[in-house]
């Protein structure tokens, strides 16, 4: 994830998120999604995020996805990507988590530039959570 903090405490968090990035490219995962429903985590991953008029919003996090050198939210919800797209209802197990490659997460998420339903937009502590969460969904799958 890009950030230009300069403090000591910034300069760590990127450090951190930059492992995270580093951990999922090591495991060749271009995105995470999970569902929150069933994935049973330890804490909700959301943040607030502050829409274009100016209002807070609280959205729920259903995944991470790396583009570029940035390294993304995936709001539930509201993003071009559902779990049900990973199955065939009535035929198989609906996932609790799904891994994408970098071709297959381009394919199926689109550019988070462009798309609603990403941000970067989160405290550090809401980052610490989301990571949280990373990390208990590679334990699902």
């Amino acid at each position: 994830m890009e950030n230009n903090n300069t403090s000591a405490t910034g300069k760590l968090f990127n450090q951190a998120i930059n492992r995270l990035m580093e951990d999922m490219q090591t495991r060749e995962i271009g995105a995470i999604l999970w569902d929150n429903a069933s994935a049973g985590f330890h804490y909700i991953p959301e943040t607030t995020v502050t829409e274009k008029n100016g209002e807070k919003k609280v959205i729920r996090v259903m995944g991470l996805y790396i583009f570029g050198n940035t390294l993304y939210l995936v709001e539930e919800g509201m993003a071009p990507v559902e779990l049900t797209e990973f199955y065939t209802d009535g035929v198989e197990v609906p996932p609790t988590v799904v891994t994408l490659t970098e071709d297959s997460a381009m394919r199926h998420l689109g550019d988070p530039r462009k798309e609603k339903g990403y941000t970067t937009d989160a405290t550090d502590e809401e980052w610490l959570a989301i990571a949280d969460c990373y990390f208990e969904a590679l334990a699902e799958e």
